[in-house]
């Protein structure tokens, strides 16, 4: 058998996420792992663990200092989020108690 165009495991598995409309889930993981990330070690510890849900990231925060402070900075944190997962998979953040 010969090979005609060779790809790369990688290539092959976008390509299958892609056709199976699996992207945008992988996406979603991908911004909750960036969340920390995104906060720095400091402040992700404070933090519950993020949820995505259709494009709606919910992440509980107890401090209500640190959830208001959070909520002032919404779309820079949108923003630095989407810049880490490479795409705009993150529309809103809701700061929850």
């Amino acid at each position: 058998m010969k090979r005609y165009e060779t790809q790369s495991i990688g290539e092959v598995l976008r390509q299958l996420l892609s056709e199976a409309n699996m992207e945008g889930g992988l996406n979603e993981a991908k911004a909750v792992s960036a969340w920390a990330e995104v906060l720095g070690p400091h402040l992700a510890p404070l933090c519950g663990r993020p949820t995505v849900c259709r494009g709606v990231m919910t992440v509980c925060i107890r401090n209500a200092s640190l959830r208001q402070e959070l909520s002032m900075t919404r779309e820079s944190l949108i923003r630095a989020i989407n810049r880490a997962v490479g795409t705009e998979t993150i529309s809103d953040l809701r700061l929850i108690y």
